[in-house]
């Protein structure tokens, strides 16, 4: 397993220099053996930075290293990476057999002589105890065999590609990333194709594996669901730039900018207009709240400025009627059974979701009293997005 370095890889698509620029001053390490996931919307970049990393596309600018090596000029096959598409990119005519011994055969041949090349090919058309297999071919079989069983598709290995379902093509193309022994695994949105519970199992399976080989994985996704349960850290990208880098739980809890803030979390944020005034006082046509002295220096500037408020669902509280509390009414439910989702409407057209115990009894049209705490409360500043917090808090 081997680093993955990225320095200021810039990418841009046309003539000029800074026409179309898709990725702009990139700078990112993921540790060997880690599993970082790059988050981020449709658009943003995620594909691309992996594809310049497999080789795919040359770099514009900036130097990109899997362990010792720059491989800004190394072909895709002296990289020693594999990937893993969205697509699955399997070969139609071959049996998964030989989809999983493909890129074995190609980067190491297992056939010793021309005689042996031709025994072997002319025997695959006989009964299998009568298959002729080279020393080289048996040590295949066997690597292959062990993947199959890894991956629990032993059974379909005489099969064609179009034989199998999104789930088991998904694992094939996994199992033939894994059959090359790389240093390092590239996965570009690969549960995409699969149904809700089939995209679940698979998710704890390519973790799991991952953490068996013990191989340095860079896997993207648009799904901030798959990011949050799958990597030990996860890089977000916006518009071609990194916007936080950090475990999941401080991307929740300390997200750097409104955008990471939005994105991070399902269901999303709750985002309002609110001002500040010198006795750090937030207010809103609809409540106020004060809050504690650590805030009076990073606030001092936003005094008689617009700041954005954030809190998610789980942190807003119904409470009894209050000129702290902020009335709003109720516009739809959801029930999911071990939780009740709420979606609010205030006097001002701002629009709130809250999480309720199920046992929590509201009808529609119902008017709710919310409180809102400022342990887990967000400002972002809302000219440039940041987030405004104490570093008391930051730490």
């Amino acid at each position: 397993m081997s680093q993955i370095t990225l320095e200021n890889v810039y990418k841009n698509f046309g003539a000029s220099q800074d026409h179309l620029g898709v990725l702009r001053g990139i700078n990112l390490t993921v540790a060997a053996g880690e599993f970082m996931v790059l988050v981020g919307p449709s658009g943003c970049g995620k594909s691309t930075l992996l594809r310049l990393i497999a080789g795919l596309e040359t770099v514009s600018a900036g130097k990109i290293w899997v362990g010792e090596r720059c491989v800004n000029d190394l072909p895709p096959k002296a990289r020693d990476i594999a990937m893993v598409f969205q697509s699955y990119a399997l070969y139609p005519h071959l049996r998964v057999y030989d989809n999983l011994a493909f890129g074995l055969r190609r980067t190491r041949p297992q056939l010793a002589s021309p005689l042996e090349r031709l025994l072997f090919h002319t025997s695959q058309f006989l009964p299998p105890r009568y298959h002729y297999l080279p020393l080289g071919e048996k040590q295949l079989r066997q690597q292959i065999t062990s993947i199959a069983q890894m991956l629990q598709i032993e059974s379909l290995l005489f099969q064609f590609p179009r034989q199998l379902s999104g789930g088991q093509k998904q694992r094939v193309a996994l199992g033939r990333a894994m059959a090359r022994n790389p240093r390092v695994f590239l996965m570009d949105e690969p549960l995409s194709n699969l149904d809700a519970k089939l995209r679940l199992e698979t998710r704890s399976q390519i973790v799991q594996l991952q953490r068996r080989l013990g191989v340095t994985t860079l896997y993207v996704t648009h799904d901030q669901t798959e990011a949050m349960t799958m990597g030990d850290r996860i890089a977000v990208i916006q518009a071609g730039q990194i916007q936080q880098i950090g475990s999941p739980l401080d991307l929740y809890h300390r997200p750097l900018n409104q955008f990471v803030a939005e994105f991070i979390g399902s269901p999303g944020i709750n985002l309002l207009p609110v001002g500040v005034t010198e006795a750090l006082q937030l207010t809103h046509p609809g409540f106020s709240l004060v809050l504690p002295p650590a805030w009076t220096k990073v606030l001092a500037p936003y005094q008689g400025q617009p700041l954005t408020l954030g809190v998610r669902p789980e942190h807003v509280y119904t409470s009894i009627p209050s000129p702290n509390h902020l009335p709003a009414q109720v516009e739809r439910i959801e029930s999911l059974g071990s939780d009740t989702y709420v979606i609010l409407t205030t006097a001002t057209q701002d629009h709130l979701q809250v999480r309720l115990e199920p046992r929590q009894q509201v009808r529609l049209g119902d008017t709710l009293h919310l409180e809102f705490r400022w342990p887990h409360l967000h400002l972002f500043d809302s000219t440039t997005g940041a987030a405004v917090r104490p570093q008391e808090i930051c730490d």
